[in-house]
């Protein structure tokens, strides 16, 4: 008997972990240009033709003993006329972690998100404008500067 109170409870236990669904914090997306800024942050080899990325970033709460987890899926190629989408798309998707950090260039308190990818030797930094936008910041902490079509804020998707 004791044995299998033991086992209901455990199973009560298991059932709790599992059945909570870990909520993102945030889904943030937007295109920006592609170029030889962003195919290298990104792991996207030279001979791809690519004119601009859509972006859709997903920034999840840190559990218990684990860092905050971050899933990145891209897709990039070149622009189809007359829509947003893509003549040949390619699509990458990596996960990583991510951690709040203080300071740009020109604003030292500002809040910045730290995105690590897994497979990629590069850190991402994106600095918070608003509870609903961020910015791609550029390896000197400065705010990359986009085109007449496309640019780096992306802007938090409603789930």
């Amino acid at each position: 008997m004791k044995k299998i109170i033991q086992l209901l409870i455990l199973n009560g236990v298991f059932f709790v972990a599992y059945a909570q669904e870990v909520k993102p914090f945030a889904t943030f997306v937007g295109t920006s240009p592609c170029g030889n800024i962003i195919k290298p942050l990104l792991g996207i080899k030279d001979d791809k033709e690519c004119d601009f990325t859509k972006w859709t970033m997903t920034l999840s709460p840190q559990k218990a003993n684990a860092p905050a987890a971050v899933k990145l899926v891209y897709r990039f190629g070149m622009s189809r006329s007359n829509t947003s989408g893509f003549i040949d798309e390619k699509k990458a998707e990596f996960s990583g972690h991510w951690t709040i950090q203080k300071g740009t260039k020109t604003k030292p308190n500002a809040i910045v998100y730290q995105v690590t990818l897994h497979g990629i030797d590069k850190n991402l930094l994106f600095v918070k404008l608003s509870d609903n936008s961020i910015h791609l910041l550029d390896s000197q902490r400065g705010l990359m500067i986009g085109n007449s079509g496309y640019s780096y804020t992306f802007s938090k998707a409603k789930l």
